[in-house]
């Protein structure tokens, strides 16, 4: 427990050091801005090239855990469609509840792999993300399509996205590059090594900026039922899938990490976009990540 505590909780200082600046509004409102895009489309991409093109990707067996993974999210996001006519909610706040099941913070689980498991760890945490991620984009596309405010028919963009998404694309070249034995020439290896050290930190103060904590005033059964669907269902759903799948060591921690996760701020864009209860999703985030400092521990513990 000491060592778990003892990684995760500087990463949740950094997300209240991202929070404190952007409330201070120090460097300034255009850096916060700008900051999340470079982290997404340069500096994680670089880490993640890096790392596969210098490991064995053939000798990786990540299919049975990102296979867990995905049954999990597809059997949660079945479970809540059963269960909608039972929960009172309208449809904005029904695509709320569904996105905060299935979509993770994938900002913090990089750091918490890198931190726990190094490099290895990394490595099997982004190829489960680069296969969890598509599915998980679907199906908040496709629910806020049925039941947001907006209309599917203005969504082509935001489904390309799903697909050119820069963490999917970095780990296709990763493993083409290793794969093939041509790994990186000499000159982009120490390039990519000091580009990808920034993205950590970075990306932690960024999902910290994104924050809003004034939307915790909008609390009540919505925002439990929401946090428990993220961080306590979901972990028991993994769960149980790895136990089926029979997944252990290291890809059984990696597919729990994302299990994990909270709620990422880029919900409340989604929502926004295509007329989801984006109000409510921000009360979602905040209290998802709050509640995760105390819950990821406990989990890593748990199954350690």
């Amino acid at each position: 427990m000491a060592t778990a505590l003892f990684v995760i909780l500087p990463i949740f200082m950094l997300l209240g050091v991202g929070w404190l600046l952007r409330l201070r509004r120090f460097p300034g409102e255009e850096f916060w801005r700008l900051l999340d895009p470079l982290v997404y489309y340069v500096l994680f991409p670089a880490m993640l090239v890096r790392n596969f093109a210098n490991v064995d990707v053939a000798q990786l067996d990540v299919l049975p855990a990102a296979g867990a993974a995905l049954v999990a999210m597809l059997a949660a996001t079945a479970l809540l469609l059963l269960l909608r006519r039972h929960l009172a909610l309208n449809g904005p706040a029904f695509t709320s509840l569904v996105q905060s099941t299935v979509r993770f913070n994938s900002y913090i689980g990089f750091a918490v792999a890198a931190g726990l498991y190094q490099d290895a760890g990394l490595t099997i945490f982004s190829i489960i993300v680069a296969f969890v991620i598509p599915l998980a984009n679907l199906i908040s596309i496709g629910a806020l399509s049925r039941y947001g405010r907006s209309s599917s028919s203005s969504n082509s963009g935001l489904w390309l996205a799903v697909f050119s998404n820069p963490i999917i694309l970095s780990v296709v070249l990763g493993v083409i590059l290793s794969i093939s034995g041509i790994g990186l020439p000499w000159v982009f290896d120490p390039f990519l090594d000091v580009l990808g050290r920034a993205a950590l930190p970075l990306g932690l103060l960024a999902a910290g900026a994104g924050l809003d904590f004034k939307a915790l005033h909008r609390s009540g059964r919505t925002v439990i039922m929401a946090c428990l669907a993220r961080l306590l269902a979901m972990p028991l759903l993994v769960l149980g899938m790895l136990w089926v799948f029979e997944v252990d060591g290291l890809s059984r921690m990696a597919a729990m990490i994302y299990a994990l996760m909270p709620v990422p701020p880029g919900s409340y864009i989604l929502a926004r976009q295509l007329g989801g209860d984006a109000a409510l999703l921000a009360a979602v985030i905040a209290a998802s990540t709050v509640l995760a400092i105390v819950t990821v521990p406990m989990w890593i513990f748990m199954l350690s």
